[in-house]
């Protein structure tokens, strides 16, 4: 059954062969997928112009679509996250690593993991009051796979946080680097950098040589931060003693009013290098 509806004459300038009656009739029509649907065409006189599809077959198609986009938006915030990990200069190691990736031995490193997911959760607080994290342990006990888990999973839920990545020896390089003859940076311009950044991770705290050269540096940068309400996670191999030696009673008590400790104990769970790894 085929219903006629008027639109309107095409009279005037247009060709003649183009004028005629404009009618809307609505047709069923049958599917091979879902059957038969209600379609609507549009005549110029005798000759069929356009014609709606099935319905249900444009809702799948439009479903489609936007499956394909969906996957293609996760696909560009994947990448665009991995390249700002890769600029907060994580290492390449660590860039993979996450807390559904970070291996819990004992009760410690349990409570280390919730630290961390709870530091991320109330970055924002964090943020507003300059306070970190100071992670201390042996080696090979989860701290760095757990701050550089911390900073993707900020670099994931806020897209204008920028965080950096440092060792303590690269830290003593780029200020040395400042002393070379005809350097375009002087040593408070590095300092200043070092001391802005938004969040700062510091690897490796008490690795370094403990020269008085190197405690200024070190003094000068996480003093600043800690009174400028930057957040920073400190991770050390020393004892709470030993890392209080290197930086001294009065900035140590700075730092510990500021960031949250987390102690990691137990062997080292890096596996050993094996000759089948060449096989």
């Amino acid at each position: 059954m085929t219903t006629f509806v008027s639109i309107g004459s095409l009279t005037g300038s247009i060709h003649p062969s183009l004028s005629g009656v404009l009618t809307k009739r609505k047709t069923v029509l049958n599917c091979p997928i879902h059957g038969d649907y209600e379609a609507e065409g549009i005549y110029l006189g005798s000759i069929l112009k356009t014609q709606t599809k099935c319905p249900q077959c444009e809702e799948d198609q439009r479903e489609a679509r936007e499956a394909v986009e969906a996957v293609m938006r996760q696909e560009a915030i994947k990448k665009e996250v991995e390249e700002r990990v890769a600029k907060s200069r994580v290492p390449l190691e660590y860039r993979t690593k996450s807390f559904d990736s970070f291996r819990v031995l004992n009760a410690e490193q349990g409570k280390a993991l919730e630290l961390s997911k709870r530091f991320v959760r109330g970055w924002e607080k964090a943020k507003a009051g300059g306070y970190g994290l100071l992670f201390l342990g042996s080696c090979g006990t989860g701290k760095t796979h757990l701050a550089c888990s911390i900073v993707a999973a900020l670099i994931a839920n806020h897209q204008f946080l920028f965080p950096k990545y440092y060792r303590t020896s690269e830290i003593f390089s780029a200020v040395r680097k400042s002393y070379v003859p005809g350097s375009q940076t002087s040593e408070d311009e590095v300092l200043n950098y070092f001391s802005g950044i938004e969040l700062l991770v510091i690897d490796e705290v008490g690795v370094q040589k403990g020269s008085d050269a190197e405690r200024r540096i070190l003094f000068s940068i996480l003093d600043t931060r800690m009174t400028s309400n930057k957040p920073t996670i400190l991770l050390s191999n020393l004892s709470a003693e030993g890392l209080c030696s290197l930086l001294g009673d009065r900035l140590y008590d700075r730092v510990r009013s500021k960031c949250v400790p987390a102690l990691f104990v137990g062997q080292s769970m890096r596996k050993p290098a094996t000759p089948d790894l060449f096989d």
